[in-house]
């Protein structure tokens, strides 16, 4: 049995080293994506303390510039990113500086930093690239399980360390097996989560799609909005100050625009303790006559959907710690190192044949 589960494990090592090693590689730059937005614009990085009154002008002018219609989201500018991120229709993308004034406009890939992202999540293969890497994410779980299983009867070789003491085929085997132990737990972290963002409506649809049809759902969604309205009220700036209201200590994170499918202002928030910095808490603010219809406080979700929300920040590396964001980037280049090992002992294998 022992042996079956070793062949396995080289067997789908080989066939999914080089995705992994290309994943790894990808996704460790991909933490760094902001950085080096921030290097190659002059535009992020200026000094920039955000506020409900200059996020509302942001606002303001990224509705006078597009289409509302156009307008999918908004990403807000933060202190450490001082650009706002555009999504528009027909996967479009735009940033926008801290006056409002557009920097840039896109297509899909056409960013180095957004070609690269494409090339991490879907392959650079649109919806066929993005099945491929979560199958291929749910394949590497269960290889790192199995090299797990093997290390087992084999642990006492675990003091040789991990960097090979030569070329040879057997230390590479053993140093990848060492390896392998020590990235195994963060390594199937950033699986699982990568199989969440690969398959959204999937996992909806198997975790949380029970939870959100009872009434209990909905009825949270108006508990703690205000009774405001009347000319003017739902504006961007009181919209989104009456948002704060109601969301004590939170930070505004995101927005959606009116459209001719939505009267609704959407402003997203983050939460204290919350590790997702996209906005998961909302209000919907009717923007002609003021009320304010829904108030979503992603805190008080069921368990299983803050832990769905919690893949997304923990996956990209968004959550607002430098030294997560360097912990991630070591696992990265680990995990490259361990794909690197694992192929050239294959390899070796072969030749020496």
């Amino acid at each position: 049995m022992m042996k079956l589960i070793r062949t396995l494990h080289a067997w789908g090592g080989l066939t999914l080293g080089l995705l992994l090693l290309l994943s790894s590689v990808t996704g460790t730059l991909l933490v760094w994506k902001e950085d080096y937005v921030r290097l190659s614009t002059p535009e992020a990085r200026v000094d920039y303390t955000p506020d409900p009154e200059s996020l509302a002008r942001i606002a303001q002018a990224i509705e006078q510039q597009f289409e509302n219609n156009d307008v999918l989201n908004i990403q807000f500018a933060t202190s450490e990113f001082p650009l706002s991120k555009v999504t528009l229709y027909d996967t479009n993308y735009a940033y926008v500086d801290v006056t409002g004034n557009v920097v840039d406009e896109w297509h899909m890939n056409d960013r180095f930093e957004e070609w690269l992202y494409d090339l991490h999540h879907r392959l650079l293969l649109e919806d066929l690239g993005l099945t491929i890497a979560g199958l291929a994410a749910i394949a590497l779980l269960i290889l790192v399980l199995l090299g797990v299983v093997t290390f087992v009867p084999l642990r006492r070789q675990f003091g040789e360390g991990v960097l090979p003491a030569s070329l040879n085929r057997k230390d590479l085997i053993t140093s990848h097996r060492n390896l392998g132990l020590l990235v195994a737990l963060p390594l199937l972290l950033t699986l699982m989560t990568g199989v969440i963002l690969a398959f959204p409506f999937e996992v909806e649809d198997m975790l949380l799609d029970e939870l959100r049809r009872t009434q209990e759902y909905s009825d949270a969604m108006v508990v703690g909005i205000d009774d405001i309205n009347g000319e003017g009220t739902g504006d961007w700036l009181p919209a989104m100050k009456r948002t704060l209201a109601v969301f004590p200590g939170a930070v505004i994170r995101s927005a959606n625009v009116p459209t001719g499918f939505s009267i609704h202002r959407v402003i997203g928030v983050q939460q204290p303790g919350s590790w997702n910095r996209t906005g998961l808490s909302l209000t919907y603010i009717d923007w002609t006559e003021g009320y304010m219809d829904l108030r979503i406080d992603a805190q008080n979700f069921p368990l299983i959907e803050r832990v769905v929300n919690s893949a997304y920040p923990l996956h990209t590396g968004k959550t607002g710690s430098l030294l997560y964001k360097i912990w991630l980037t070591l696992i990265g280049f680990s995990v490259a190192v361990l794909s690197l090992m694992g192929i050239t002992s294959y390899i070796k294998s072969k030749v020496q044949s």
